[in-house]
């Protein structure tokens, strides 16, 4: 299942610690909260993310999944060529059909899915603070961020962007 993934940074591990408290207490899974630091910091009392979800293989799974639709676009281009070169019509059409879909649904996804790299938080980590990642259902977005603003108003919440709870990432 795809999750988004709401990414915030607290100023403290004690802060940090109540901020998964308070996460815990309106039911969010603890398998689904991540916590990153700089390293050398103990995180025992912390969800520690695994070693993909520190790595950016979102960004990267991403950016695979861009290059296989821009070849696909491509690919559909050039039978839609093809196509008007023999006269065959019906493929025509189909592959405009194909090209509209494909460039809608990445319209879509890029307008609707914002990826927070953990590349972006370098600096509030290497000067202590710490990153904690959300996964949870899209229609709970709102709910949570809205919750950690009332609880801890303190906790700056960054972009959201997305995992795949099946892949650990």
């Amino acid at each position: 299942m795809i999750l988004r993934r709401i990414s915030m940074l607290v100023p403290s591990g004690r802060q940090a610690e109540e901020v998964v408290r308070g996460l815990l207490f309106i039911n969010v899974n603890r398998q689904h909260i991540h916590a990153v630091a700089r390293p050398g910091v103990d995180l025992n009392e912390l969800p520690a993310a695994r070693i993909r979800q520190r790595r950016g293989l979102t960004a990267r799974f991403e950016s695979w999944f861009w290059d296989l639709n821009l070849m696909l676009f491509l690919a559909v281009i050039a039978t839609l060529l093809v196509g008007v070169w023999i006269s065959e019509w019906l493929l025509v059409a189909g592959c405009v059909i194909a090209a509209v879909v494909s460039m809608l649904l990445d319209y879509h996804f890029s307008s609707q899915v914002h990826q927070a790299e953990i590349d972006d938080y370098d600096v509030p980590l290497k000067h202590g603070e710490f990153l904690l990642f959300v996964d949870v259902p899209r229609w709970r977005v709102s709910q949570v961020e809205r919750s950690i603003r009332q609880l801890h108003p303190e906790v700056e919440l960054g972009g959201v962007g997305w995992g795949i709870d099946a892949l650990g990432i």
